[in-house]
């Protein structure tokens, strides 16, 4: 997990500086709605890795069903509880996401007329 947000940090930095540098307008907003749509991809992956999780007889055993939620969980002792921490704390996330890109918006919105 430290890893995936690691390499999800350094993304996002590089993202802004590269909207700065090509004279994007509202970076910030734009940034968050990026992370915000990434956050909720992230979500529906974790989401069905989960519900796959439930269902018996669809795997030999408990496995992770697509790479990104690979990516996110990690290989260390994977469980059904496991499984749904990640998926309600990316749904959180995505929410928290949700409100900080209506306050980018305004925010932008308010310091571009000054």
């Amino acid at each position: 997990m430290v890893g995936f947000l690691l390499t999800v940090c350094i993304a996002l930095l590089l993202v802004l500086v590269l909207f700065k540098k090509c004279g994007v307008t509202r970076p910030f907003s734009r940034l968050v709605l990026l992370s915000l749509l990434f956050c909720v991809l992230a979500t529906a992956c974790l989401g069905v890795n989960y519900v796959q999780s439930l269902l018996p007889g669809l795997q030999d055993g408990i496995a992770v069903s697509n790479t990104l939620a690979a990516f996110i969980v990690g290989e260390e002792q994977w469980s059904q509880e496991k499984f749904f921490q990640y998926f309600e704390g990316f749904m959180a996330t995505s929410v928290i996401l949700m409100g900080l890109y209506i306050i980018a918006l305004m925010w932008e919105f308010r310091t571009r007329g000054k």
